[in-house]
């Protein structure tokens, strides 16, 4: 399978995409790993479930319009979105190796070195400075274990 390309080919017809396990999860919402049928490809699909965070469904448009709109190396870019029944589905490129957090719990249980850890800041950094000249400011940092 390829990655996720960065255009807007994807479809938005939840038929086009077979679900497979569940990668991650939050309060109102579950990542799934998925194959997009027509394009061959996997990608992670974020499902929201709208009657669970009825309250802020224009925070939410905001987010995923400003995940469509990145164009940086170090952020993920949505593909696409749709309404699924009560669900909003964002197709994201997926990430086969998973976070940082999940590298370091199965690769490095000692942590990084120094110097492994400055890079991987310096990258963050890069992508906060580029969301701030956008105008967006990234409020959800998740750096607990």
């Amino acid at each position: 399978m390829e990655r996720a390309p960065r255009n807007r080919g994807f479809p938005t017809d939840p038929k086009e995409y077979k679900l497979y396990e569940e990668v991650g999860e939050g309060v109102s919402a579950t990542v799934y790993r998925a194959l997009c049928v027509p394009l061959n490809t996997f990608v992670a699909i974020k499902v929201l479930d709208l009657e669970k965070c009825s309250s802020d469904l224009d925070g939410i448009r905001r987010e995923v319009q400003t995940m469509s709109l990145l164009d940086h190396p170090n952020l993920l870019r949505a593909c696409c979105s749709f309404a699924n029944d009560h669900q909003l589905w964002v197709v994201m490129p997926f990430m086969a190796a998973g976070s940082a957090l999940h590298i370091i719990k199965t690769n490095f249980p000692d942590g990084f070195e120094e110097a492994v850890i400055a890079t991987l800041l310096w990258e963050v950094l890069k992508a906060l400075v580029y969301l701030h000249s956008q105008g967006h400011i990234h409020r959800r940092y998740k750096w607990s274990c």
